[in-house]
């Protein structure tokens, strides 16, 4: 691993040292103000991507209901299209039924009017009695039930007789054919109604969800973009912040070295080299940079290394600086953040617990968190991250 060496001249003296007022003090409220808004942007975009998510699920499950309606859909057509077949030949029966009673009722017509004739042959012929009696029946089978009457008949008559009354028993079963036809194609059109109404009730079902998921879905995409936003816009403030402090921190020293003694001072921090932060832990589990995401909510772009490590292990400050975030994130869990000067920065994350707070002072070495596995996390492990004007890069330059 490389060394990372830092010499910073300092001209300064004792007095003006001992009234210089600590500059992370004064811009740590104003950091944390961001660190916190950032926070909130990633807690809200967390739970906009869990609705979003929840959306994408059902619509996916949505697309699954579809193709099993599509066959639904497939399999009513083809029932539909034979009871079509079947309605076109019930209607042709039908006509040919029509046609059959308009012949017999002709038929019927033609052999009542032939014994018409007869009767008006043998009323000319003088049989008036017989034929008055007969001309008396209420009906065809009163004037049948005359038995007296039916010897006087002759056998051509009685045939026209028999004839005249199977006719109209062939009209009443034709017409009892025709009813029964008739209620058989009502029910076949009342059946095909009620599919197609379903079919159509399926679809527009269908259609609706589809535009209501995808109306929805389309709005939470646009909030989980709208909180990214927020959270870039909360870094860049961050990184603006550090920047003011180190050149307050610049403007404050230069001030200090003006005044006091002439025999300016020089320091050179000792040791030269960032800590290991993690005591019990040596192995690195995922490198700086590019990473398939390792837990929903992680990063594939990781900002730092991970060190594996027992849980409530010692984690210590790489560095000797000054604590500007010490809170909890719902992705980084319980994390600290620490100012080295110059535009150094360092992060500590996924503790489970924090021994140091905003604005204290800590020397290379010093314990300030328990390791642990809070927020987007697999296991127990130290995220350690290293800043450069609010920028991240990778730490083993620096350790």
């Amino acid at each position: 691993m490389k060394k990372f060496k830092k010499t910073a001249i300092v001209v300064v003296c004792a007095v003006a040292l001992a009234a210089i007022p600590p500059v992370s003090n004064v811009s740590a409220t104003t950091m944390q103000e961001a660190q916190d808004s950032k926070n909130e942007a990633e807690g809200n975009k967390k739970d906009a991507q869990n609705v979003l998510d929840g959306l994408q699920e059902r619509q996916n499950q949505l697309i699954s209901d579809v193709e099993v309606l599509d066959k639904q859909v497939s399999d009513i057509q083809t029932k539909i299209t034979a009871k079509e077949e079947e309605e076109d030949q019930l209607n042709t029966e039908i006509d040919d039924t029509k046609k059959k009673l308009a012949e017999a009722q002709v038929e019927e017509d033609n052999q009542y009017a032939a014994m018409m004739k007869r009767i008006q042959y043998l009323y000319e012929n003088g049989e008036v009695e017989y034929i008055d009696t007969l001309m008396s029946s209420a009906s065809f089978t009163d004037m049948l039930n005359k038995s007296e009457y039916v010897e006087q008949i002759s056998s051509y008559d009685q045939k026209q007789l028999n004839a005249l009354i199977q006719t109209r028993q062939d009209i009443q079963d034709y017409e009892a054919t025709l009813e029964k036809d008739l209620k058989e194609v009502e029910s076949v059109k009342a059946d095909l109604e009620t599919e197609k109404d379903n079919l159509n009730t399926t679809i527009t079902e269908k259609n609706n969800k589809i535009a209501e998921y995808s109306k929805d879905i389309d709005a939470q995409a646009a909030m989980v973009e709208q909180y990214q936003k927020e959270i870039d816009a909360a870094d860049a403030e961050m990184a603006a912040i550090q920047k003011r402090l180190d050149e307050q921190r610049a403007a404050q020293q230069q001030s200090g070295g003006s005044s006091g003694s002439s025999e300016p001072q020089y320091y050179t921090p000792s040791g030269g080299s960032y800590m290991w932060p993690a005591t019990q832990g040596s192995r690195i589990s995922s490198y700086f940079g590019p990473r398939s995401s390792p837990t929903a909510g992680a990063s594939s772009n990781h900002k730092g290394i991970d060190i594996p490590c027992p849980t409530g292990s010692d984690i210590v400050a790489s560095a000797a600086g000054t604590v500007v975030v010490s809170q909890y994130s719902s992705s980084a869990g319980y994390y600290i953040m620490i100012d080295h000067g110059n535009g150094v920065s360092t992060v500590y994350m996924h503790n489970s617990q924090l021994v140091v707070s905003v604005g204290q002072s800590v020397e290379q070495g010093q314990v300030i968190a328990k390791a642990g596995s809070t927020g987007y996390s697999t296991g127990s492990h130290c995220h350690f991250g290293v800043m450069i004007n609010g920028s991240y890069v990778n730490p083993l330059d620096y350790l």
